[in-house]
């Protein structure tokens, strides 16, 4: 996971809010149906992420 201020060739846009999000395809298709929160003190929070059944069970976010 990183800053960016723009979209790379190929990345998916997501704006609610006023925040854009930009995925690669593939993590697009890992983060369906995930919920991505701001905790004070731990930063984004991640939960319902899918695991990708070829992955090692490890996210390099």
């Amino acid at each position: 996971m990183d800053v960016a201020k723009a979209a790379q060739a190929g990345d998916i846009t997501l704006e609610q809010n006023g925040l854009k999000v930009f995925l690669e395809d593939r993590a697009n298709q890992m983060l369906n149906s995930t919920v991505i929160d701001f905790a004070e003190g731990q930063g984004f929070v991640l939960s319902g992420m899918q695991k990708e059944s070829s992955s090692c069970g490890s996210c390099s976010c």
